[in-house]
């Protein structure tokens, strides 16, 4: 009876099984396809492919011997890795005042104003980006009116604009990812600390920070993943000046119809992006070990 109820459970489970594995099997078809594009001949007179030509490295060389198209790939990753950093230095002290306050209306205030900027949309926060850090946006109005400067600083159209909207995009993902890992440091560990002797800095040098390292690997690598897939912010923002992967993808898609060098491009941000996976799984676990904090 036993061994029959577990054969069944065995079968029960492999067939719940089924829907997780279609729907990866369709995304998975999907890259499938775009890869396969990328080693195609550009099409001629408006033909986006020619799915009739034969497999090519040509549009890997030439993404690899343009130096504008690498320029992007790495104004990419270091204003990801910058967001990413900037998210920890403002995300983890919110994250831990909101787990760890006694003021109800603190913490609350705190969480409803992390929630209430996912009730709009990327591109809604774009445009308003675009209005309040523009020459006559808030920013300038209040710094001219207070003598601060004396002609609008250039905060759109530039680097600058496209950071300053995607960290508001990405720091509330970064606080909610954190939150979770500091609850799970008991306070009963800091306050056993503080009794032996430790100050407060000690204890969340040595405490509180080493038991919340995988929470922060988690966050940032969060934080560095949606940095790296934004199109609106460069797009609004930027202006043409300031142009991300996603975009120049867009551009070679949808301006001048070359899908199998977009697809290279993609294929290519894509080993990139699972590489930086990798590794952030990589430093998650040598942190859930102790390693990256020299525990033992």
């Amino acid at each position: 009876m036993a061994a029959a109820f577990n054969a069944d459970s065995r079968g029960a489970s492999r067939w719940g099984l089924v829907p997780a594995l279609v729907v990866m099997l369709v995304f998975f078809w999907a890259y499938a396809i775009f890869i396969h594009a990328s080693f195609l001949p550009a099409g001629t007179s408006g033909q986006m492919v020619r799915p009739d030509g034969e497999f090519t490295w040509d549009n890997y060389i030439r993404y690899f011997k343009s130096p504008s198209d690498l320029m992007v790939l790495v104004e990419t990753l270091w204003i990801s890795f910058r967001v990413m950093v900037v998210c920890f230095v403002l995300g983890y002290p919110v994250a831990y005042v909101i787990v760890r306050t006694q003021s109800q209306w603190l913490r609350n205030g705190l969480f409803i104003a992390v929630i209430m900027t996912f009730l709009s949309g990327s591109i809604t926060r774009a445009y308003s980006w675009l209005v309040i850090l523009g020459n006559r946006g808030l920013v300038n109005s209040l710094l001219m009116k207070l003598g601060v400067i004396a002609k609008p600083l250039q905060l759109v159209y530039n680097e600058t604009g496209v950071f300053i909207a995607l960290l508001h995009f990405v720091l509330p993902f970064f606080i909610l990812t954190m939150m979770g890992p500091l609850k799970n440091v008991h306070r009963n560990l800091e306050d056993a600390a503080i009794n032996l002797g430790a100050s407060r800095l000690q204890t969340y040098l040595r405490v509180t920070l080493p038991l919340s390292m995988p929470g922060i690997v988690a966050a940032c690598s969060l934080s560095f993943a949606i940095s790296l897939s934004t199109f609106a912010f460069p797009l609004v923002l930027g202006g043409g000046r300031m142009r991300m992967v996603a975009n120049s993808i867009y551009e070679n898609i949808f301006s001048t119809f070359n899908v199998p060098y977009a697809a290279a491009i993609a294929t290519v941000f894509l080993v990139i992006a699972l590489f930086f996976v990798w590794l952030f799984s990589y430093l998650q676990n040598l942190s859930r070990r102790g390693r990256l904090t020299g525990g033992h």
